[in-house]
């Protein structure tokens, strides 16, 4: 099949270079569709005699290889037997035919990001091969209606919907042109490329690859209703707007191997002394506990909590080894004095990167002694503060989960000093295993150099150690805040906004990207509850995004302000924004961002103003202070426009997204 293939793809490339530049100039090779069929047959044959030949010891070597190593797609079945139905009944009453290529189709497309590529390089093949039709036809109505035949023969075979949208992206796929044939014929070839290229990075087997052999006819309907089947596994994944959520990603389990546990206290009970700062060892270093830290490390409850968030479809999971250390606290410290002991007590990430997409480094903390007096918090969740006691683990981002500890008020320290064995592990894209050892890498050598400063300030003496030590905190405490209130992706995303902007020489564009990022946030959450919401980083990127748009509109509008003239619309803008501001004191910051929807806090009946006169008083007061503003300034009150159409389409942008969340939580709320 792969030696097929590759003949396959030979001759596909033949063929577009002999279109482009005419007949084939090499004479050992010349191009005709009689001579490729022939030989494209002959092939066929070959492939399935050796095929033939290996296929009992092929079936032999899968079936011992999938009893000794577990799938990274478990459950799933891939298949493409060519029986699909194809009789009018089944092509356009039942669509039978579609549903059937439509279940073979996604069996192969089951990864997230290979469907998001496949939406760019699919539409980017058949935008070119629409040009091409378009250019090909001296008569430009002529390739229209090859291309209306098409988009007719998909809207009829396959389900309303998809039809439906499949026919708004033919329509504007037709309206952007090609510069020339050469270039639409290229982009055919790109999006074909690139389709394997993703199904390459994604760990997952072609569809076409599957099928080839066993049925070259179905080759014919994947072509026509590729785009479709893309767009259908699009709306499978609600347009990926799910992946807007910031979602909490937090491990809390016990332990299946608590015999390993207590090896590991009965260990540090005998060999480690008590002193007055916190105590670092490196098990594996250590023999006597070295077999159960490894136990600990393959723990299958601390596996199973992961895949509860990284599922294997998405993710593999591998063990860091060398940064895993067992914690034992000091005795007697006090807490006030500045060493690098004070960063576990401020509000910290314990590692700087922040900026490896699709992947994490993940800190596991297995409580190793009884423990009710310390607990660990999460600035960045609601609620989300874990004592952790004996037996449990209690996981998070190495790099993006902003944490600290405190001491729970009149809890009773334990008699047994608070041991923590700390394991760590690297989650990367499926089959990246290059990019997870990079990671990993990284993560390990800043861990070294952070280790060796950290143990040099642990007991501050020259000055040296106490500038480190300073340090140390001030960098700690500078980059919390900036996580806290603002988000290093945030700031990502803004720098690329206006990268995009400055490209295209139309800073509109990145005006757009950034005032309206925070109604596809509030939408997004309201629609798509499940898994649980990282809460407070819900609330920090909507003020964060909501901030950046009004300041936005400020420095265009406020440039033309004349209060003695204008004070009527500044009466009402402010109004409204003052009913906003009173609906969000009745509801409280919590409930404002869907708190009770989410489950955060109980549902409670607001009876207050504005409540109890305006219905979604948060939405009306902002809608009646845009409303003012653009009545007052656009031209509308005195014929004199101020604010020129790009600013006023803002402003309706602004008017449009919360007319539609209001919508959507008059028909979606669940109270």
């Amino acid at each position: 099949g792969k030696d097929l293939w590759i003949y396959f793809n030979f001759h596909f490339w033949v063929f577009i270079h002999s279109i482009i530049g005419g007949e084939h100039r090499d004479p050992l090779y010349s191009f005709s569709p009689d001579s490729f069929l022939k030989k494209l047959l002959l092939k066929v044959k070959m492939c399935k005699r050796n095929a033939e030949k290996a296929s009992a010891k092929l079936s032999e070597d899968a079936s011992v290889a999938s009893k000794a190593v577990p799938s990274a797609t478990a459950g799933t079945i891939r298949k493409a037997d060519g029986k699909c139905p194809l009789n009018f009944t089944s092509l356009f009453v039942t669509k039978e035919s579609y549903s059937y290529i439509s279940d073979e189709f996604h069996s192969f497309h089951e990864n997230d990001l290979n469907v998001l590529l496949h939406l760019f390089t699919t539409t980017l093949g058949v935008w070119g091969a629409i040009q091409a039709v378009l250019l090909y036809f001296a008569s430009r109505s002529t390739g229209l209606y090859a291309v209306y035949a098409y988009g007719l023969a998909v809207l009829l075979t396959c389900p309303v919907v998809t039809g439906i949208l499949h026919t708004v992206v033919l329509v504007v796929m037709v309206l952007i042109p090609s510069p020339s044939l050469t270039f639409a014929l290229f982009a055919v070839a790109a999006g074909y490329g690139l389709q394997d290229v993703a199904h390459y990075l994604m760990d997952e087997p072609t569809y076409l690859g599957a099928y080839i052999l066993k049925a070259p006819f179905t080759l014919v309907l994947h072509c026509v209703w590729l785009l479709p089947l893309v767009l259908d596994a699009v709306q499978m994944r609600n347009f990926f707007l799910p992946f807007l959520v910031p979602r909490n990603r937090v491990v809390f389990t016990d332990v299946d191997a608590t015999d390993a546990i207590q090896v590991v206290r009965d260990w540090v009970g005998k060999n480690v002394k008590e002193v007055k700062e916190t105590t670092h060892i490196w098990p594996h270093q250590q023999e006597a506990i070295d077999k159960s830290v490894s136990a600990l490390e393959m723990d299958t409850n601390i596996f199973r909590a992961f895949r509860l968030i990284f599922d294997e479809k998405h993710y593999d999971i591998v063990p860091v080894v060398p940064m895993n250390e067992v914690y034992v606290t000091a005795v007697g410290d006090d807490k006030t004095r500045l060493n690098s002991d004070k960063v576990f007590y401020t509000p910290h990430t314990d590692g700087p990167y922040w900026f490896t997409p699709g992947a994490s480094l993940y800190r596991v903390l297995v409580g190793v002694t009884p423990n009710s007096l310390v607990r660990t918090r999460f600035n960045l969740q609601y609620e989300q503060d874990r004592v952790l006691n004996v037996n449990q683990a209690l996981g998070f981002d190495y790099n993006k989960e902003l944490h600290w500890i405190d001491h729970i008020p009149d809890a009773s320290p334990s008699q047994e000093r608070r041991t923590v064995l700390k394991l760590h592990y690297v989650v990367y894209p499926r089959g990246w295993k290059t990019y997870g050892k990079l990671v990993a890498f990284w993560n390990v050598s800043y861990n070294t150099w952070a280790r060796n400063n950290f143990l040099e300030t642990l007991r501050p003496q020259s000055l040296k150690q106490h500038i480190l030590a300073s340090w140390i905190w001030l960098t700690t405490w500078g980059n919390a805040l900036l996580v806290l209130h603002v988000g290093w992706w945030n700031l990502a995303y803004v720098a690329g906004a206006l990268f995009v902007g400055a490209a295209m020489s139309n800073w509109n564009i990145a005006i757009v990207l950034t005032s309206y990022r925070h109604y596809a946030l509030y939408m997004s959450t309201f629609a798509f509850r499940r898994p649980p919401v990282a809460f407070g980083n819900l609330m920090r990127d909507a003020k964060f995004f909501k901030t950046l748009a009004l300041a936005q509109l400020a420095y265009r509008i406020l440039p033309h302000l004349r209060v003695t003239q204008d004070w009527p619309a500044l009466i009402v803008a402010a109004a409204g924004f003052a009913i906003t501001i009173l609906a969000t004191a009745q509801l409280g910051f919590v409930r404002t961002y869907f708190g009770t929807e989410l489950g955060f806090v109980k549902p409670q009946w607001v009876n207050g103003f504005p409540y109890s006169v305006i219905p979604h008083p948060m939405i009306v007061g902002q809608l009646i202070a845009y409303a003012a503003i653009l009545y007052w300034f656009g031209g509308y009150y005195d014929s004199v426009d101020r604010l020129g159409m790009s600013t006023k389409a803002l402003i309706g942008g602004h008017f449009g997204c919360y007319t539609l969340h209001m919508i959507q939580e008059i028909f979606g709320s669940s109270y």
